[in-house]
């Protein structure tokens, strides 16, 4: 029974569960085995063993002999629950033992921190945590957000004014991908605090619990590499006290040794993308979650063909904050064009470096924490592989259309790095065993520079020659020629056998070690524990001595410490412009780099456009249109259910967010002038969890439209006005593109089954599309081609059919339209006053006020 044996024990275990917070699971270590409890046993069950058969439940001893549900795991298992709660589910992990008669916490981790962990599930990327200052005041939303990456060994702050919506806060969410946040100030029960919450809720991004004073300025500045605290005296008092309050949280449970950098996360000069378009367009999934890169179905998975777990991470943070200036966008693009020009170069870098390139993002931590020779040679790969890669680079630049470019992006970083760490190249290559380490990959210290542990090694060498000696007298004895000698600090010297040959030792004058399904049996006879002794004192000596070598290797290592996040900076970069020309390279369709036009210049001509994401997916060939917005600044396009109305306005956005990305497009030729924004109203779901309806939550969007956008954003609608009754849907549509077209005068495109919002083409700077449809015996055609003039139905009993709707049902639907169409007329005086009206856009701007 788990629990249960005494009132004390049981009350004890009761008072943690009710004072953890929500997002932790609380694991209680037994000895042999670990055991879960209440909510948490429920959770573990239904989302890692996926099964409540493990669940059972026991009688607490207290006055109402309260029934508790609990799971007890193995080792193994307590393992899988480890990992799969922090990485996955993006949860904390508490655990506890008992000493005498009391629970104790021995362990704490969470997506942020798995330091105590990294046992359980090794080294991970590390989430970051995230303090957000809300200025007071009520003309604006001044916002002071800092985040605390472990991860990176970096502090990251930004300062600016946000929306109603915290959209900029989105933003960072989406490029610094946080698992927790605190609120540095601010009540509860505000209305702009509870908007925030519920903001951080939709991104899974929970509140931290179990809060600490804020730390005195004086600890935050240790945790500051020396070189960054002149910088760190300079920031707001807002950015201290976040810092303050993060250190207090969240540094103390991180090594003194680590060393952070000072990194500015500026908002000012990006395209705004919010969370509705990145989910109208599907860019990637709100939450940052390691399973996306098994769903292709989003831009970012299509796009992604990193090596590197940053580049991953940084592809991410391009998606979300494109550039707006030209002049940087031109600059990515040249690199692309020259990665995409030059095969050889691109697989190289690919294939032979990027791939072999060490985690540099988890290499800081270490060296600062534990340093080992490990660590310092996976520096030194790193170092060396950069070496290759500049070599590729200035090959890559001999064209000179592009060696601006790739010289200020990512060759001139590279050669400063490699000048900085060329001391560093040549310890390691006085010191490391390379020769033993191509034999037995396995690196370690140069026997023949230190006298010592050249000595204390031709002592081993002797002892394994004798033990070599030993292995064949024995595997001749035993009529055993698969018999191996293998050697541990635990064991000394060892022969081992596969269980399937283990009937050779059977009965015979050996030892039995240990016996494993996937190592054999391991056993030992008289005349190799006789070695032994000997074996295992010159071990230690010679561990001793390697072990000095390398704390003076790891002492010397630390001035270089601090060149490893902007190693992994540009080695990131580097990847991210490799993936993007061997996506576009890869591609089935072409993919072209566009020409574009500064902010303010309102063209988009984007020839045989197309959808990166449903090409990739779709087996049958895709059919491209052009998307042309110049004179007429609005597109109003109708068509039938089916017919690509969705994919046209997603594909024009899609291009123009790749284009301002350094990314080529998915056209035969492409004219962009640069926007500032893409907002999207797309689809009709509603919002259950938050009280949302489907009408309220098409609101919400185009009130965030109608107040955000400027003269120089894209805008997408598609189907708004399905929430309501026809007639309100048909005004509110009508009242909200007239506003887009009169008064933000924006690029957009409006997709609509309201046919008559065809009149608006009537009106200068508007133009009526249609989804091109073929009718032949009754039976519809989709053409997936683009023409003028406005569709005269939806043609939706049809696609019913189509899809195998039954018969007798289509044929009840065809009677009940036929009497309303003859019934229902919408007054053509009414029908021009709904379109020039105005009033309805000052109602829906006070939805969310």
């Amino acid at each position: 029974m788990s629990g249960g044996k005494d009132e004390a024990s049981d009350k004890a275990l009761l008072k943690i569960l009710k004072k953890k917070s929500q997002n932790t699971i609380a694991i209680f270590s037994r000895g042999e085995y670990f055991t879960v409890y209440g909510d948490d046993a429920s959770f573990v069950a239904t989302n890692i063993f996926k099964s409540d058969v493990c669940v059972k439940t026991f009688t607490l001893c207290t006055n109402d002999s309260q029934q508790m549900k609990y799971i007890s795991v193995n080792r193994g298992q307590y393992e899988k629950v480890v990992r799969e709660t922090v990485v996955l589910l993006r949860c904390s992990v508490e655990v506890f033992a008992s000493e005498q008669g009391e629970w104790k916490m021995i362990k704490r981790g969470s997506p942020g921190n798995t330091v105590e962990f990294e046992q359980e599930i090794g080294v991970v990327d590390q989430a970051p945590v995230i303090a957000v200052y809300l200025h007071p005041g009520d003309n604006d939303i001044r916002v002071t957000l800092c985040a605390w990456d472990s991860g990176n060994v970096r502090i990251v702050t930004s300062e600016f004014i946000d929306t109603s919506g915290f959209s900029q806060i989105e933003q960072c969410i989406f490029g610094l991908c946080p698992t927790e946040y605190i609120l540095v100030n601010g009540t509860a029960s505000g209305p702009k605090v509870k908007k925030l919450a519920s903001m951080f809720t939709k991104m899974e991004v929970h509140c931290k619990q179990q809060m600490k004073q804020k730390s005195e300025w004086n600890d935050v500045l240790e945790c500051i590499h020396q070189d960054y605290r002149e910088e760190a005296e300079k920031q707001s008092d807002q950015v201290k006290e976040c810092l303050q309050i993060l250190h207090a949280n969240v540094a103390d449970e991180y090594s003194h040794s680590e060393k952070y950098s000072i990194f500015n996360y500026g908002t000012h000069g990006n395209m705004q993308i919010d969370s509705c378009a990145v989910e109208a367009l599907e860019l990637f999934q709100l939450n940052y979650n390691y399973l996306e890169k098994s769903n292709n179905l989003t831009l970012y998975n299509v796009l992604n063909k990193c090596k590197t777990l940053p580049g991953e991470k940084l592809l991410r943070d391009w998606l979300s904050r494109p550039l707006c200036n030209v002049d940087h966008i031109n600059e990515r693009l040249d690199v692309v064009e020259a990665l995409s020009e030059n095969q050889t170069i691109r697989q190289k870098l690919h294939d032979s470096f990027l791939a072999r390139m060490p985690d540099c993002s988890q290499l800081a931590r270490r060296l600062m924490r534990k340093c080992t020779l490990q660590d310092l040679n996976r520096f030194y790969q790193a170092s060396t592989l950069l070496e290759s890669v500049e070599l590729q680079l200035i090959h890559l630049s001999e064209d000179e259309r592009f060696s601006a470019s790739i010289d200020r992006l990512l060759k001139s970083e590279v050669t400063s790095i490699l000048k900085k760490v060329e001391r560093f190249l040549v310890l390691c290559d006085e010191f490391f065993d390379f020769d033993y380490e191509k034999e037995h990959k396995e690196i370690r210290v140069r026997v023949d520079f230190v006298p010592e542990i050249q000595e204390i090694s031709e002592k081993l060498e002797q002892v394994e020659k004798i033990a070599e000696k030993l292995r064949k007298k024995y595997s001749s004895k035993f009529e055993c020629e698969n018999m191996k000698l293998d050697k541990n600090s635990q064991y000394g010297y060892y022969f081992r056998v596969t269980l399937k040959d283990e009937k050779a030792i059977r009965k015979k004058d050996v030892q039995i070690l240990e016996t494993t399904k996937g190592s054999g049996v391991k056993f030992t006879v008289s005349d190799l524990t006789e070695i032994n002794d000997e074996f295992l004192e010159y071990h230690v000596k010679y561990t001793r001595a390697e072990e000095e070598v390398i704390s003076m290797l790891c002492k010397k290592a630390e001035e270089f410490i601090p060149l490893i996040p902007a190693m992994a900076q540009i080695i990131s970069t580097l990847d991210v412009f490799v993936s993007l020309a061997t996506f576009c390279s890869m591609s089935s369709g072409m993919y072209v780099r566009p020409q574009l036009l500064p902010l303010g210049s309102k063209c988009l001509e984007l020839k045989q456009c197309r959808h990166p994401v449903i090409e990739r997916n779709s087996e049958k060939p895709f059919i491209p249109n052009d998307v042309v917005l110049k004179e007429n600044r609005l597109i109003v396009l109708t068509g039938a259910n089916m017919g690509g109305k969705s994919t046209y306005l997603r594909s024009a956005a899609l291009s123009i967010l790749l284009a301002q990305i350094g990314s080529f497009v998915p056209c035969s030729s492409a004219l962009i002038s640069v926007v500032d924004g893409i907002f999207t109203r797309v689809g009709a779901s509603d919002k259950q969890s938050q009280g949302i309806s489907t009408f309220m939550a098409e609101m919400l969007d185009c009130s965030a439209i109608l107040q955000r956008a400027t003269e120089n954003s894209f805008v997408v609608i598609d189907e708004l006005g399905r929430g309501t009754s026809t007639f309100d849907g048909f005004g509110i549509a009508s009242a909200i593109a007239q506003d887009i077209l009169n008064r933000i005068k924006c690029l957009c495109i409006f997709a609509t089954h309201f046919h008559e919002m065809g009149k608006l083409a009537e009106q200068p700077g508007a133009i009526a599309l249609q989804m091109g449809v073929q009718i032949e015996n009754n039976q519809i055609h989709m053409l997936y081609k683009v023409f003028e003039g406005i569709a005269q139905r939806s043609f939706g009993l049809q696609v019913a059919k189509m899809v195998g709707l039954d018969e007798d049902v289509i044929n009840k639907a065809s009677q009940l339209l036929e009497n309303l169409e003859k019934k229902v007329i919408i007054d053509s005086e009414k029908k021009k006053e709904l379109l020039e009206s105005s009033d309805i856009r000052q109602s829906i701007l006070r939805l969310i006020n």
